[in-house]
């Protein structure tokens, strides 16, 4: 997937200078609110949690600033993969698939992590996001 290109819009800063385009890759929930850019920083580093708000989409070919999801319902229980902020029995939404298979799930922190798919049953993926790799990292 090609990267979108956007422009940054505020003053300069340490990452991103005013007016200038960046590739942009992914758009990531943060704090419940999908408004979280990943995008190459003027070091040529991707990173995450940057505010959609900041910057002006200018091309996005391949679409990949979507805000398509998936439902997915956790159907294992925490002591199967420790750590996890998942509740059995929940549904919650998916936004893409790692290379490796793992789904990228808004869970109960309202942030995305990578999960095994064995840990859900999909109950609705109207574009497909779960049944390919569709984000460009994993969690590996």
């Amino acid at each position: 997937m090609r990267p979108a290109r956007v422009r940054f819009l505020r003053e300069s800063d340490c990452y991103f200078t005013k007016r200038k385009k960046y590739d942009a890759f992914f758009l990531e929930y943060w704090q419940g609110k999908r408004n979280s850019l990943h995008v190459r920083n003027d070091a040529g580093e991707i990173v995450d949690f940057v505010p959609f708000e900041d910057f002006e989409v200018i091309s996005d070919p391949d679409n990949v600033l979507n805000d398509h999801e998936a439902v997915v319902l956790c159907v294992s229980d925490d002591h199967y993969y420790p750590g996890i902020d998942l509740t059995k029995g929940s549904k919650y939404k998916a936004i893409g698939r790692d290379k490796h298979g793992f789904y990228l799930v808004m869970d109960n922190s309202y942030d995305c992590y990578f999960y095994p798919p064995e840990a859900f049953i999909i109950l609705e993926d109207e574009h497909g996001i779960l049944s390919r790799t569709s984000v460009y990292y994993s969690h590996k």
